[in-house]
């Protein structure tokens, strides 16, 4: 009987239900956040690293309860491709998506991303019972999250590529009609609707929440008050007013961000609250982050040049310099140290397999992923490790309209190829993560070195090269280009059978329209012709140059 006992005990233990009480997890996710776009100070000792004027309260809140992660990366410089890696746990490279609009991604998968396994699709594989909810900016590439893993989504019917970009400008996008004067840019829905979710589920079975914000990428919007009770604040500080009350001035557009932001902000707070009184704070991990550096950078002339910065971090989104990829992460959660600073390097395609990790699942983790655990991170800040598959945190950018460039971290190291010019850079950005002191040409064996564990990398997961990117472009302009030829030859067909007295008048418009739109085209190819001779690392090629020499050498298509 006793031995009976004893292996009912090992079979009730074994099980989901007799198992450690499994977390939830939140992850609020912004676009084009800067690094010290908020009043959290992310590194202790450089004040730089908040901004001087935003205020976000929640976001204070939740670094004092848990860990700011000073050198956090999201995977791309740009939205797209960072929101398909963070559902997938790998790298832009391995998912062939590594910019917006990514030519190159349809000729290596032409049948899109259903063949990997999302977050929440892996929550739902646990064996733990996880419901989960994905409310806000998604990824067009990857279609409706509700397809996706995601049990509870805000996307609209009848829209097959989910919310995107559109969502965060109109209210109704296919009508362009404005937003409600109370619900800017959907920020005020979407913390009610992420708060009604864990009202309704928290306590009651786990949960994974991702809110993906649609601030602070453009247009700037908050609602009256939030301006009003700003721009007092601005004015009380003798803050430069000249030309506040007109919407270009940089007075104006730096008082209506930072009451966007606050606005964001109280998605954070309101959902600490929320898990407060459901009494499953201590049971939940939220993450705090953005999908790319900052859009809203700050401009200062850098020996005459005009240079764009975000807080101590060289450039912004697009780039790959530090302020295009750190970004601003505070994450709390159960083990995490209360008020910490972390400096362990971690990616946002460490997420997926620290959540599979935490949330105890019993499947297997998918495979390929390239990302690794951060439990030993959350539990011993600066003395943990992460074990990833992938050999370094690598952002592969091979882009045909911003700088080409591919670069490795390697511990408290930086190395970055220029993929036109070739040309190298190499910082330790532990302690040079202002990027101000190149060291290629003192350590050429550790460029060497990480160069070639890049490059082998990158070739192994058939991540695409420049050239490749720019023949994709090509070719993609030429086949709209021959689709436009074959809609004309349609329209001239039905034309000609209804013989309107215009017809003249009626075919030339059509023909205008045509070479509009193959003349769009070759300005495109020109200006990835150009781009591809351009070995700037900070800006890309100058459109206006490529649209002269289109106009001044084009000869309009006939129809014959």
């Amino acid at each position: 009987m006793m031995k009976y006992k004893s292996i009912l005990l090992l079979l009730a233990l074994s099980t989901p239900s007799a198992a450690a009480k499994a977390p939830n997890f939140i992850l609020i996710y912004t676009d084009d956040l800067g690094y010290a776009d908020t009043s959290v100070q992310m590194m202790d000792d450089d004040p730089s690293t908040k901004h001087s004027f935003i205020q976000t309260r929640g976001l204070d809140r939740l670094a004092a309860l848990g860990a700011r992660f000073t050198a956090a990366y999201a995977p791309s410089p740009t939205c797209t491709a960072s929101r398909i890696s963070i559902q997938m746990g790998k790298t832009t490279a391995r998912m062939q998506y590594r910019n917006v609009f990514d030519v190159l991604s349809h000729v290596q998968r032409p049948n899109g991303y259903d063949d990997e396994t999302t977050m929440g699709e892996m929550f739902k594989e646990s064996g733990r019972n996880y419901v989960t909810a994905m409310f806000g900016k998604g990824a067009s590439a990857l279609g409706r999250f509700e397809d996706a893993g995601y049990d509870v989504t805000d996307e609209l019917p009848g829209e097959p590529g989910g919310n995107g970009n559109g969502h965060g400008q109109y209210w109704d996008p296919k009508n362009k009609t404005p937003f409600p004067a109370d619900n800017p840019k959907r920020i005020h829905s979407l913390r009610k609707d992420s708060v009604a979710f864990v009202n309704e589920h928290a306590g009651e079975q786990p949960f994974f929440l991702m809110v993906s914000h649609y601030a602070a990428h453009i247009p700037y919007l908050a609602t009256k008050e939030a301006f009003e009770r700003n721009k007092k604040r601005w004015i009380a500080e003798g803050r430069d007013t000249e030309n506040i009350e007109l919407e270009k001035s940089s007075s104006h557009r730096d008082i209506i961000y930072a009451a966007m932001i606050e606005e964001l902000d109280m998605n954070v707070g309101a959902l600490i609250d929320a898990l407060v009184a459901k009494g499953e704070l201590e049971n939940t991990y939220i993450i705090f982050t953005s999908d790319n550096g900052g859009g809203h950078a700050e401009r200062r002339k850098v020996n005459g040049q005009n240079r764009r910065f975000n807080g101590p971090l060289q450039e912004g989104k697009r780039s790959i310099y530090e302020g295009g990829i750190r970004v601003p992460t505070v994450i709390s959660g159960p083990g995490i140290k209360a008020g910490s600073q972390c400096d362990v390097p971690i990616v946002q395609w460490d997420f997926l397999p620290t959540f599979h990790d935490l949330s105890g699942s019993q499947a297997p983790l998918p495979e390929g992923v390239d990302g690794g655990s951060l439990r030993d991170v959350f539990a011993h800040g600066n003395e943990g490790t992460v074990e990833r598959a992938a050999p370094g945190i690598i952002h592969h950018y091979p882009c045909h309209y911003h700088p080409p460039i591919s670069s490795i971290i390697l511990g408290d190291y930086k190395f970055m190829r220029h993929l036109n010019s070739g040309e190298t850079k190499l910082f330790n950005i532990k302690t040079d993560y202002r990027e101000q002191h190149d060291l290629s040409t003192e350590m050429p064996e550790k460029v060497s070195l990480m160069d070639r564990i890049r490059a082998n990398y990158v070739h192994e997961v058939n991540g695409g090269s420049a050239q490749q990117v720019r023949d994709a472009l090509y070719d993609t302009m030429d086949t709209f280009g021959e689709r436009a030829k074959e809609a004309y030859q349609k329209k001239l067909s039905s034309l000609k059978e209804q013989n309107p007295t215009d017809f003249d008048a009626k075919k030339a418009i059509m023909l205008e329209e045509l070479n509009m739109k193959l003349m769009k085209n070759e300005v495109n190819k020109e200006k990835c012709r150009r781009q591809a001779k351009y070995d700037s690392w900070r800006e890309s090629a100058p459109k206006k140059d490529a649209e002269e020499f289109v106009l001044s050498t084009w000869v309009d298509y006939t129809g014959e």
